[in-house]
């Protein structure tokens, strides 16, 4: 569902059981004043230290649209939530709020996602399509012998698109478990797909339900990671 404005955001979205909602909205086009004022002191702290005036605004908003959209679904003023962090800066709701709901954010160049859930861990991931120096040394890094091995055979022209495919599925599926990528992550797609083995290497994606690839914007892949 995309945000055209966060005062039309619906009073009290019904998020049942099992399920789970998906929010694009472009950061460039909000009401950045308006949004600040339902920031802690800490998070507009957190701005202020940003240099770049683009990026300060942009996390203004993200950290405001969030705040707005927590407090629709559980009716509450959106500067009264108050958030804690995980190792690995993984958010959730204090107190009483904590597990209801899930959620999860991802932004990358004007864009930002929310993912919110019921019942269910969520991660959620989104990556501009940029140039990578280096993309056979990134390659070696990140991705498994059989994932390096399908990038290879990929044309050119594929080839980039494919590997930001691959990151944003692991950064969700990491993100979800509230890591990071401070450890290993060439094999976190097999092992996160070895309950269904009927997928084969052309429709894991299609076939696991806990993993989604989402097509945001022209210039963007994400995925969407479920546990």
């Amino acid at each position: 569902m995309m945000i055209r404005s966060w005062r039309e955001l619906p009073k009290r979205p019904f998020l049942s059981t099992g399920e789970c909602h998906l929010w694009l909205a472009c950061l460039d086009e909000e009401d950045r004043h308006a949004l600040q004022g339902f920031l802690s002191a800490d998070e507009c702290e957190r701005a202020r230290r940003l240099r770049n005036p683009q990026r300060a605004d942009r996390f203004i908003v993200g950290r405001g649209l969030l705040r707005v959209l927590l407090g629709c679904y559980l009716a509450s003023d959106p500067e009264r939530l108050v958030f804690l962090y995980g190792p690995h800066g993984k958010p959730e709701l204090a107190g009483g709020l904590k597990a209801n709901p899930s959620f999860n954010v991802s932004h990358s160049g004007g864009l930002v996602i929310f993912a919110v859930a019921n019942g269910f861990e969520i991660g959620v991931d989104i990556e501009e399509i940029h140039p990578v120096s280096d993309l056979s040394a990134a390659a070696s890094i990140f991705l498994s012998p059989d994932e390096r091995a399908e990038l290879e055979i990929l044309p050119a022209d594929r080839k980039l698109e494919r590997f930001y495919t691959l990151w944003t599925c692991k950064e969700a599926i990491l993100k979800a478990h509230g890591a990071g990528f401070a450890g290993p992550t060439s094999d976190i797609l097999a092992a996160f797909r070895q309950f269904n083995p009927k997928s084969g290497p052309q429709n894991t994606f299609i076939e696991n339900k806990r993993l989604t690839l989402l097509n945001p914007a022209a210039g963007f892949k994400g995925a969407l990671a479920c546990l």
